[in-house]
């Protein structure tokens, strides 16, 4: 079978078909060097006129992508995070080639699916049922490959009894649903989402999650935009993180998920609060920049006999012992930690002022910060980190420091319990009674 590839570049509003190169499998199946997409802006609409017939620039540039440049390979679940406007929507679009870049190339190899939002090729009069072939055939199906594979379009999206009402009738879940099954039917070499994820309920984004794997174990490249951290760690083996239409981090999620923590904080503070990562299972180094305010020098596991450990039991019981420089006198601060898993996701973070406890600061001196901590975490491996900010009132006003990725901690033991945590369920008895006079069903 010959895969066909698709050149869009900014001198060409055709797209190109050519042979995919016989050593695909080492080929990025999307490349993307360069690309720039700027869009005039006009303060009225009859500036638009005006510039043509008076050859004066009448509008302002806005510059959706800038400069970026990306590759994917086969196999590869890439996730696209960033703030609105930060030019997420545009590159997929230029991707899927339903947009034209101002400058540089996007190059794809394969058969690409894409939804670029809900209901894309759907019409709202008409049932699902004919959407579904509406639908498949926009993404590339023959109507006798839509009929081979209805039914189980309509089994996956859970919609068997309203699929024959019209689709304006339906919810943004729904309508999610459908578009989702349509477009994973045609087993695309390339899949693009744009949030479509994040609509439905946690049993059909699993069961979306589920389908992902299954295509990326075949080959599948997806590419997925979410404001949803969660979700990109969940699924992703790669994450970008853009802002201002260009890419600030590209790597592991969760690496990328602290540059977009730095970017909140940043955003909310008004600057950004001084990062840095330890190696893992290694001392910290803070880095050589002294922060303002206060840094957090070390984090660390005490056990009962009163020793740093990086193995925690399940079931005991532990101090987590954090040790801040304060550069400056400070009222009231707020210290707390975070336990992560490998692929990001937050397992377990407290702060003293979720606990509402009122600490302070001195210039030039070493603040120590306990917390009383019992283990009721699943086995396995887990990544620290901590921060320091200041406080005012009930909130922090301020983020001084984040320290990430300082070391890893190992949970094991056998607890009464199976699963990611122990929520504390106790055998409370158990009792006969008497057999009802009707039967059981």
């Amino acid at each position: 079978m010959v895969i066909a590839m698709h050149c869009l570049d900014a001198t060409s509003k055709e797209v190109s078909l050519v042979p995919a190169p016989e050593n695909q499998d080492f080929e990025p199946v999307i490349e993307v060097r360069d690309l720039s997409k700027v869009y005039k802006v006009y303060s009225h609409p009859l500036d638009v006129f005006k510039e043509v017939l008076t050859k004066k620039t009448l509008h302002r540039e806005f510059w959706a992508l800038k400069n970026v440049s990306l590759s994917l390979r086969r196999g590869e679940v890439v996730g696209i995070m960033g703030r609105n406007g930060a030019g997420k929507s545009t590159l997929l679009k230029v991707i899927a080639g339903t947009l034209s870049p101002t400058s540089g190339i996007a190059r794809v190899r394969g058969k690409v699916s894409a939804i670029l939002e809900l209901g894309t090729g759907f019409h709202p009069e008409v049932s699902g049922r004919e959407n579904i072939f509406m639908g498949g055939m926009c993404v590339g199906m023959s109507r006798e490959e839509v009929e081979r594979k209805i039914d189980s379009i309509i089994a996956f999206s859970e919609l068997a009894h309203v699929i024959d009402q019209p689709f304006k009738t339906y919810s943004s879940g729904m309508q999610g649903r459908l578009t989702f099954a349509v477009a994973s039917a045609i087993e695309p070499d390339i899949l693009i989402v744009d949030e479509a994820l994040g609509v439905g309920d946690a049993l059909f984004q699993e069961k979306c999650f589920r389908r992902i794997r299954e295509m990326t174990s075949s080959g599948a490249t997806v590419l997925v935009v979410s404001h949803s951290i969660s979700t990109i760690f969940e699924i992703c083996s790669r994450a970008v993180l853009m802002h201002h239409g260009g890419i600030l981090a590209d790597g592991l999620p969760r690496k990328v998920g602290y540059e977009y923590e730095r970017l909140l904080a940043s955003e909310n503070y008004g600057v950004a609060p001084k990062m840095t990562s330890g190696e893992i299972g290694s001392t910290c180094q803070a880095g050589a920049e002294k922060p303002e305010g206060a840094k957090v020098l070390e984090i660390a596991f005490i056990n009962e006999d009163g020793v740093s450990v990086s193995d925690i039991w399940v079931g005991r019981e532990y101090t987590i012992r954090l040790q801040i420089a304060c550069y400056e006198d400070f009222p009231s601060l707020n210290v707390g930690f975070r336990l992560q898993r490998p692929n990001g996701e937050a397992m377990y973070a407290t702060s003293t002022t979720l606990q509402n406890a009122d600490i302070s600061g001195r210039k030039q001196s070493l603040l120590v910060v306990d917390f009383k901590w019992r283990c009721n975490l699943g086995c396995g491996t887990y990544v620290l980190g901590c921060g320091v900010g200041e406080r005012n009132g009930t909130i922090q006003s301020r983020l001084f420091h984040f320290l990430v990725d300082h070391k890893t901690i190992n949970i094991v033991g056998a607890g009464k319990f199976s699963g990611l945590v122990d929520l504390g369920a106790t055998y409370a008895g158990s009792h006969l009674e008497q057999f009802p006079e009707k039967p059981l069903l």
